[in-house]
């Protein structure tokens, strides 16, 4: 079964556990509702709140559940771009966003392991900015969102998957030696809020959709209306506007499904509760790999059990755990990281 680790306020004690699978392994995380607190609150049990209504046959109960979730996430995206300062609960998001990109990117710049690639890929279910606003303000950290911005002509960029594959050189201009510069991969299996569809594609958008009024809101045709302008996988089971949003969830799942599948591979999960059923089936079948290795922080002690139940048959899973009355929240996620960096550098 999954086995446990209770941690103790010595982070350098647990970033001696982790920098192993972090020095050899192929790099991946997975992020959830938990790592945008405080700026947005989780997702809690909207997934079940929402099958509810639309097995009661309340579709536009649901609907109008689902634009309120969404115009919260919206407001931190008006926020981010906004030339004001942010407010304390979006600033402390924000840096703890950053804070981690960076982070990651020095692991990748000192890694001693010259056979890996520079790269390490982030898998987020949410739909919000962070990530993205976040590089945009620290350039020299390369992020691969998959969208093809070969051409400054147009500010619809299309998706190309097959960029996630890229990597980048640089080389020196005396002897031409080529150096592999770090990349973040950020794959969003549930779609963003910068997601758009032209014709029968799927591009980057820039611009925010308004939010509803109350009038419109009590409108179900508005309501439909202002769904349809997001390319957003809502979050319940099986639920899809159209073949190309299907096709673009099922393609960035298996992209995650192969990467577990590669070996030494290393999924770090933090602020997901694995709740989404087709994330847990795919991350269970692909733990089957023996070379890869899923370590899950727990926010909480209590948090420890309910993963482990759902990983009662691998072996290959560590629970990284607080003891009762501590949390592992995302400062002390970066703080852990921050520790693995001179076992790193000295390894």
């Amino acid at each position: 079964m999954a086995q446990s680790h209770l941690i103790s306020n010595n982070d350098e004690e647990t970033a001696k556990l982790i920098a192993p699978y972090i020095q050899s392994g192929n790099l991946n995380f997975l992020i959830g509702s938990g790592a945008s607190l405080p700026a947005i609150k989780t997702a809690g049990n909207i997934e079940k709140t929402l099958d509810d209504l639309i097995k009661a046959g309340k579709q536009s109960e649901a609907d109008r559940e689902m634009v309120d979730f969404i115009e919260a996430i919206g407001k931190t995206y008006k926020q981010l771009v906004s030339d004001t300062a942010y407010p304390a609960d979006l600033d402390e998001t924000f840096n703890n966003y950053s804070s981690f990109i960076s982070i990651i990117d020095q692991i990748l710049f000192f890694r001693k392991n010259e056979i890996l690639p520079r790269q390490a890929t982030i898998y987020s279910t949410n739909y919000d900015m962070f990530i993205e606003f976040a590089a945009s303000n620290s350039p020299s950290i390369i992020i691969n969102d998959g969208f093809d911005r070969s051409s400054g002509r147009s500010d619809s960029f299309a998706f190309v998957p097959e960029k996630y594959f890229d990597r980048t050189y640089r080389a020196s201009s005396l002897y031409a030696r080529r150096v592999e510069i770090p990349t973040i991969n950020l794959i969003k299996p549930h779609g963003s809020l910068n997601w758009a569809r032209k014709g029968s594609n799927l591009v980057y958008n820039a611009t925010a959709v308004p939010p509803l009024t109350a009038a419109e809101k009590a409108n179900p045709a508005k309501v439909t209306d202002y769904l349809s302008k997001h390319f957003l996988i809502m979050p319940h089971f099986g639920k899809f506007h159209e073949t190309l949003m299907e096709r673009t969830y099922y393609d960035l799942l298996r992209l995650f499904s192969k990467s577990m599948e590669q070996e030494n591979a290393v999924l770090m999960a933090f602020g997901f509760s694995f709740s989404d059923e087709h994330i847990l089936d795919i991350t269970r079948r692909t733990l089957r790999n023996p070379t890869s290795q899923l370590i899950i922080f727990a926010y909480s002690h209590d948090d420890i059990a309910s993963y482990q139940a759902k990983f009662t048959k691998h072996r290959n899973v560590s629970v990284i755990g607080p003891p009762a009355g501590i949390n592992i929240n995302f400062v002390r996620l970066n703080d852990i990281l921050s520790a693995v960096l001179p076992e790193i550098k000295n390894g």
